[in-house]
């Protein structure tokens, strides 16, 4: 590690929209900057890992807002955001949210920046696979697939959405119609 990679870090935290001021992302950017000055090489891993998790968690609670609000009759759970989680996909961010009306449910849930993405991208690529999975269908103009366990998957950019839970196809469609992909997919989701 070189004081360069430490400056960039640094310099690229103060771009980010609310990083300029004190919190524990720029706290542990400035501990892993004194650790390094003080050639503590391990202690400033250590904070530049810890900073890279506390990204990755603010980064996950802002993919939290693509999840649609309930729609009329149903109601809506908390949003659950996890980067640690997400490490049984290679890494990324989850966000997720179940809904409930009567004895129905629907949990979306949005993967993004993880290498499981590319994996479904490959398999969402080929529609011969595709159709192996489900049912192929056209939404706002992306493949999405219901698939034979009865849940509605998506690619968006670099995010995969899947919607599943006991309620009616028709039902899983609409929660999907709720969430706006090209806002999404701007946003670098």
């Amino acid at each position: 590690m070189n004081r360069t990679l430490i400056t960039s870090i640094v310099a690229a935290s103060l771009l980010l929209p609310g990083l300029a001021r004190a919190d524990d992302i720029s706290d542990a950017i400035a501990d892993a900057q004194k650790a390094y000055g003080a050639g503590d090489l391990t202690g400033a891993k250590q904070a530049l890992d810890i900073a890279s998790q506390l990204l990755a968690q603010r980064n996950a609670e802002g993919l939290a807002k693509f999840l649609p609000p309930a729609p009329a009759g149903w109601t809506a759970g908390e949003t659950e955001t996890d980067a640690a989680a997400a490490a049984m996909f290679g890494g990324g961010l989850i966000a997720k949210r179940e809904y409930r009306k009567g004895d129905d449910t629907v949990t979306v849930q949005i993967i993004a920046q993880s290498p499981f993405i590319s994996q479904m991208g490959a398999m969402f690529a080929n529609a011969q696979m595709l159709g192996a999975m489900g049912k192929v269908f056209r939404h706002q103009g992306r493949v999405a697939v219901a698939t034979r366990e009865g849940a509605v998957q998506l690619m968006s950019g670099g995010t995969f959405i899947t919607i599943e839970g006991s309620a009616p196809d028709a039902d899983k469609r609409a929660f999907l119609s709720a969430i706006d992909l090209a806002a999404l997919e701007k946003a670098g989701g």
